[in-house]
């Protein structure tokens, strides 16, 4: 069974790439305070001041870091312009992760967030299984979860990530309610149950197409409401044995 997704890949791809400023968006977001240009000045090489000052304006935008590889070219020039940078002298490869690492804490700081460390990845995880509790759907649970970190000031994981702590969660609920439906349902009552997933026929005796055949379950639907009411109990017993 292939693995769900909670966004598809073009959504993925957007939530992980630096957000697209306009004309106007680009001198909102790259209009920084003088404590952040002091602590830009401070850095020994441009590429440093640029990449640093990069990620400032995209996480005052989205309380994300993006890989410096995913930086808009026309990002870079403006700041690139407006820090006096020749453009030629911009290599984003040369742009080290471990600069990234003590830019990213510094932009923390300054923001008054904190990193996706295992606290928070403790409180996320909890929050995430009271949601799959509630029958939440997996794509209202991630954007939940994006708003509730921005809240408590912690930095927005990666899409991959984040997916990941929220699938995990939705599949221990699982079990754990295949568990309880496995203790307290009786083998006669799950027999009768496993019969509603065979496929059938709306005619008694017709031939059985291969794929084409609906489900027993799916022809209750067509049923009168007088019609056979020990299927209706059937079908009403896991939600009542959830309950208790």
């Amino acid at each position: 069974m292939p693995r769900m997704k909670i966004l598809n890949t073009v959504e993925q791809e957007a939530f992980d790439m630096p957000p697209v400023f306009n004309s106007v968006q680009r001198k909102r977001f790259f209009d920084f305070p003088l404590k952040i240009r002091r602590l830009a000045a401070n850095l020994r090489t441009p590429i440093n001041r640029l990449c640093f000052l990069l990620s400032c304006g995209y996480f005052k935008t989205s309380r994300r870091f993006f890989s410096a590889q995913t930086f808009h070219s026309r990002d870079i020039r403006y700041i690139a312009q407006n820090e006096a940078i020749p453009v030629d002298d911009v290599d984003i490869d040369s742009y080290s992760r471990q600069s990234q690492h003590r830019h990213q804490h510094r932009i923390l700081n300054f923001y008054g967030f904190r990193a996706f460390d295992q606290k928070a990845r403790a409180f996320i995880v909890q929050e995430v299984e009271m949601m799959a509790r509630a029958q939440l759907k997996p794509r209202l649970i991630f954007w939940r979860c994006v708003d509730l970190l921005i809240r408590e000031k912690v930095q927005t994981p990666s899409c991959f990530r984040l997916s990941e702590l929220i699938l995990t969660a939705i599949n221990k609920h699982k079990n754990q309610l295949n568990t309880v439906i496995k203790k307290m349902l009786p083998s006669d009552m799950r027999a009768s149950l496993d019969g509603l997933f065979v496929q059938s026929t709306t005619l008694e005796g017709e031939p059985i197409p291969s794929k084409t055949a609906a489900y027993k379950l799916t022809l209750l639907k067509k049923m009168s409401q007088s019609t056979n009411q020990k299927f209706h109990h059937l079908l009403e017993l896991p939600v009542l044995i959830l309950k208790t």
